[in-house]
This record gives C-alpha cells, structure tokens and sequence, in this order.
C-alpha cells in the first residue's frame, strides 16, 4: 500500500472511507498500518484545499440554499479553488445535512405537510394524495382517480375531520409538482386555496424551490404507502382501499422509531386549532354555482 498516497489524499481532505476506496484496500487494513507505522502523524481532519473558501461556499448557499454542488464548484474555481469537485460535493451535501439537523423541531399542532402524485397500484397509476401532521407524524391519506381543484379542497377538508383539527400551516412542494402548482397557483396562492385557507385557520406555504432534499422529505409518505401497502394491493374499489389504507397507517402508528405516533397525536390533538363551523362555500363563477365543501 503507497502511505505516501494515503497521506496526500488525507491532506487533500478526503475520508478514510475514500482513501481506502481509491487505493483498493479495506478500511480496518488501512487504518491498521496508519496506527502502526504513523501513529499520530496521520493528519487528522486536515482542512485541505477548501479550508480557505469555506466562507464563500457557506454564504452562496445561505444567498441561496438550493444552489447545485456543480454551481457552487464552478464558483470556487473562478475564485482560485485548485481542489476536486468531490470534495465540494461532500461539503455542500455535509452543510445541507447540518442544516436540516438544525432546524428546530416543529411544536405540536403547527404544521403539516401536503403532497400529490401518481402511484402505481392495481395495474395501473391513481392519484395518492397525503397530508402528513410533522409533529406526531399522523398521516391522512386518499387515493383517487381524478384530480382537479375541489377534489384538492375536498381532500383537505377530509383530512381536518379525521385529525379532529386543523394545524397552523400547511407546507407544499410545487417547484416540480405541476398539480400542486395549479392548484395553489404559479406565484402565490390562488384566489380558492387562499379562502379555502382563510376560512380553516391555517397558512399554506412552499417548499424551498429545486430543493431535493426538502422534496424528498416531502414524498416520504408517498413511497412508502406506493411501497408497503399498495404493491400487490388487489385494487377492485377506490372507496374500499381508501378505508383499507386508513386502517393500515393506524396500524403502523406503534411502530415507529422515534416513539408512539399515537402517543405524539394524543399530546397534539389538544394544539391543533378547532374545525370551522360551517363548511367552505366556493363560488365558481363560469357555473355560477356555489359548492359548499
């Protein structure tokens, strides 16, 4: 094994992981011999050629948090960055992480989070829509097999009886969901989801635009019901398998690894704020109708 290598990739910032990879040995045989023949002069958490631009990669990423790892690379070489792409890959994703960690956890009964896609079941693609409480991690979720605005409305208000409650806000990933974005409107709300939201009590806000890893967090209940409950599912009736599904999220609700979202939905079921009294009247003017909801 060539230690002189091993301790140039070190200085240059990368993993033990990695140098392992790059010189084709396993991790325990390579730390074997850096304790052995090096002992503490192996360089430690070295800061490499990066160390010198850590400000500039952390202020474009706070000016803009889903600038691209290619972007910011791009960036640094103009400014006389002189290191490799993977290493301001593993920075950008290693901030991006540490950022998310930071962000504090969302009290009981102040948001949700809304999503909207098409799933594979019975043979064919459905639409799946799911409002997720980020507190307790109760899910509602509906499968249907059109999806136009009042079924959007319709499926909210669902979702507020069956949480007995309303949450504060609502988050919604519409970058990259083109349902979502004609529904809530290209820039802002539209005129029916704003007095929808109005007359709920709750604040509906983005997702951060491009950005994967908040569209990721948000299609998480998604998948997994495309997943675990709907591969193989034997879909004969749309209703059937709605109250099928409803009875299999409560079921999980004990399993989950950060506690009980039973436990969690008795403590937020209090802070969640009271369901209007009167249904939502949209009055939609081609019609000239009024749909209570």
């Amino acid at each position: 094994m060539d230690m002189a290598t091993a301790l140039a990739l070190a200085g240059e910032g990368y993993s033990r992981r990695k140098i392992a990879r790059m010189l084709g040995v396993s991790r325990n045989t390579l730390k074997k011999y850096l304790t052995a023949g090096f002992g503490s002069h192996f360089p430690q958490n070295q800061p490499g050629k990066l160390a010198g631009y850590l400000d500039t990669l952390s202020g474009m990423l706070g000016e803009r948090p889903a600038t691209r790892a290619v972007e910011v690379f791009r960036r640094l070489q103009a400014a006389g960055y002189s290191g490799s792409y993977d290493l301001v890959k593993r920075k950008v994703r290693a901030l991006r992480q540490d950022s998310l960690a930071g962000k504090p956890e969302s009290g009981p009964g102040m948001r949700a989070r809304a999503d909207l896609g098409k799933v594979e079941a019975g043979g064919g693609q459905i639409h799946l829509f799911t409002l997720t409480l980020e507190y307790s991690g109760r899910i509602y979720a509906e499968l249907c097999e059109h999806a136009d605005l009042d079924a959007f409305l319709e499926w909210h208000a669902r979702a507020f009886r069956y949480f007995q409650g309303v949450p504060a806000e609502i988050e919604y990933e519409k970058s990259r969901n083109r349902l979502i974005k004609a529904f809530l409107g290209g820039t802002g709300l539209n005129l029916p989801m704003s007095q929808f939201a109005a007359h709920h009590g709750f604040s509906a806000v983005t997702a951060e635009p491009f950005a994967p890893w908040s569209a990721g967090r948000l299609k998480r209940p998604l998948r997994m019901i495309e997943t675990l409950f709907l591969k193989g599912y034997p879909l004969r009736s749309v209703e059937g398998a709605n109250t099928a599904l409803l009875g299999w999220l409560l079921g999980r609700e004990g399993d989950s690894q950060s506690g009980s979202i039973k436990d969690r939905f008795a403590r937020e079921a209090a802070s969640l704020r009271p369901l209007p009294k009167s249904g939502f009247a949209r009055f939609r003017l081609k019609l000239r109708e009024k749909q209570e909801i």
